[in-house]
């Protein structure tokens, strides 16, 4: 019913029949009738002002509809079209009649203007995803003044750098299309090319922007290297239908592009089920395609996906190299002690295995991720140059301070050997000797240490001391670890003589130097693991090593080839362009020639 201030009480309105929105024609529409009047059919559309300019009569379209929607679109505004139309149907005919006999001959009633404000996290996010290095694109189905407008406000273009429309049309299916560049002004007017003024000395960051219809031209009549162009250099898409929404994303993991997608409607479904990471804002329609729903309706939650992803890959590299460093500390002992006709005892092993290893390779795996988004990405392959060369120094450095634990020990006069009477003596390898005692401490000290040297957190982890539970274990693993080493011979030795079933050595100048040797070697690979494997230069020095000169992604090779000023390299040389040929690309206003520009900001 109207309301009372409408002038029209005692009227009412009863809607027939209703077309839905559809996103591919941008508009919804609906067939009412009032009850004084039923032969008399009213159709009332709404949509997007483009597509309902189109439908209405030349005559009804005010002379400054363009204007107008630009006025409004450029300032951040969404704008609905309104239109409508009356027939003389009858009631029960209108359930079998066809959209395009209806939404066709309209008058043009106006425009609805609606205001949705930035959201005061999405700028911060921006921010940090561009510090990190990370790039943002916009997709959506709004005006594309409109997300101009938004993309400037949110920084995903700064107010330095160019925006340029890419236009492209064709005329029919056998012509070549043709596609055109225009810079957009920061308050949407289009500028002419001979008007920009820049330092050519330094290279630009131009922003390409186009609409649907221009996006599928593109994809289907333009050549693969400009669509490809299009999609490393593209930074807001608008006009998108649902389909085209998933073909950018597609498109973008083509070239290499590691693509996260953030939605919250039924149009975005599509593009979130083909992301890699696909983000739902809602619980409705798009949480059922998105493998990950947000409980919280904005963007920040882009930033804690990346942090929990960065550091759950980081985890689960540090656990598969503690399992290996491990094993290989255990391995290197016992081929010593073979070799000298000894062997570590089963206790021993217990004392390694249960208490040290397993508490530690469960609980230094519980660190949260790291505050901050780092520009490097955290390596992608378990058996990656980074890994294997960081893996090697490990083993190196395990099997060297054993060797050099065990020559220290052979270089004192009390040393005594293990005999082959002895292991023939005890039909084994002789477990109850200096050798064993000395490697054991060792072995023990390395696998504790090591646990502590990969457990250090940043770039991609929280630090150390952030994990309660590992803090904890290191305060009764490693006291005890130097008790065991420093501990006097008496009756509390003894007892680990019992339960370790080791090989006492009296001499506390000896044991102060095993323990020196096994801080050496902690404090070596903290340096090295925190300093070293995780830093950039060694990353550096490792793509050196590699003779790595070409980027693997096709997205930098793109980019590599592109350079900094397309699409403006070489069109500030023309002096005079024919008009745009089919199948080429041309400028709405090529430079002169001779033209000096000074430095400026765009």
């Amino acid at each position: 019913k109207p309301p009372p201030t409408s002038g029209l009480v005692g009227m009412e309105v009863g809607i027939m029949k209703q077309f839905p929105f559809s996103s591919e024609l941008q508009r919804m529409c609906v067939l009412a009738r009032t009850l004084d009047n039923p032969q008399l059919l009213n159709v009332y559309v709404k949509g997007a002002p483009e597509k309902i300019r189109d439908l209405c009569r030349p005559e009804t379209v005010p002379t400054n509809f363009k204007e107008v929607l630009r006025s409004l679109t450029q300032n951040g505004l969404r704008v609905l079209a309104v239109a409508h139309r009356s027939m003389d149907l009858q009631w029960h005919k209108s359930e079998n009649i066809q959209r395009e006999l209806v939404e066709c001959d309209l008058e043009f009633d106006g425009m609805i203007i609606m205001k949705n404000s930035l959201k005061p996290e999405s700028a911060p996010v921006i921010t940090v995803l561009k510090n990190a290095d990370i790039r943002t694109v916009m997709v959506t189905g709004d005006n594309l003044l409109t997300a101009v407008s938004v993309a400037r406000e949110c920084g995903m273009i700064p107010k330095q750098h160019q925006a340029i429309v890419m236009k492209a049309e064709v005329h029919d299916q056998d012509s070549k299309p043709i596609v055109n560049y225009e810079p957009l002004n920061a308050d949407g007017s289009v500028s002419e090319w001979h008007e920009m003024q820049m330092d050519h000395k330094k290279p630009q960051d131009f922003h390409l922007i186009i609409d649907g219809k221009s996006f599928a031209v593109v994809k289907d009549h333009c050549t693969e290297d400009l669509m490809n162009k299009l999609l490393v250099k593209g930074t807001v898409f608008a006009r998108m239908s649902p389909d085209q929404k998933a073909q950018l994303v597609v498109g973008l993991q083509n070239l290499g592009y590691g693509v996260s997608m953030c939605g919250d409607g039924a149009n975005d479904c599509g593009a979130l089920k083909a992301a890699h990471a696909g983000i739902s804002l809602s619980e409705a329609e798009a949480s059922v395609a998105a493998p990950f729903t947000s409980k919280v309706p904005n963007i920040t939650c882009v930033v804690k996906l990346l942090r929990e992803g960065r550091a759950s890959i980081s985890t689960s590299f540090m656990t598969f190299h503690y399992m290996a460093v491990y094993s290989i500390s255990e391995f290197t002992t016992v081929a010593i002690l073979y070799y000298f006709y000894s062997g570590l005892s089963q206790n021993e092993y217990l004392w390694i295995d249960l208490l040290i290893i397993l508490p530690l390779s469960y609980i230094m795996g519980i660190n949260g991720p790291y505050y901050k988004l780092v520009k490097r990405r955290p390596p992608g392959r378990l058996a990656g140059p980074d890994g294997i060369i960081a893996m090697a120094v490990r083993i190196i450095g395990i099997v060297l301070f054993q060797i050099v634990g065990f020559l220290y020990l052979q270089s004192r006069e009390w040393y005594v050997p293990v005999s082959f009477a002895d292991q023939v003596y005890n039909e084994y390898y002789v477990q109850n000797s200096q050798a064993n005692t000395v490697l054991f401490y060792i072995a023990s000290s390395q696998v504790l240490t090591m646990a502590i040297n990969l457990a250090v957190g940043p770039p991609y982890r929280s630090r150390l001391y952030h994990n309660i539970p590992l803090m904890v274990c290191l305060a009764v693993l490693v006291p005890c670890n130097i008790y065991i080493i420093l501990a006097p011979y008496n009756w509390y030795q003894k007892i680990w003589d019992v339960v370790l079933e080791v090989r006492p050595i009296d001499s506390l100048l000896f044991r102060v130097g095993i323990l020196l040797i096994v801080t050496v070697y902690f404090f070596l690979f903290y340096l090295l693991e925190g300093f070293v494997f995780n830093s950039k230069w060694f990353h550096n020095v490792v793509k050196v090593l590699r003779c790595k000169r070409q980027p693997n992604n096709p997205y930098k090779k793109i980019l590599t080839e592109l350079g900094p000023m397309w699409p403006l390299e070489g069109q500030h040389l023309a002096r005079a362009v024919t008009p745009p040929v089919r199948g080429q690309h041309s400028f709405a206003n090529p430079l002169s020639v001779g033209k000096v520009y000074k430095e400026s900001t765009i």
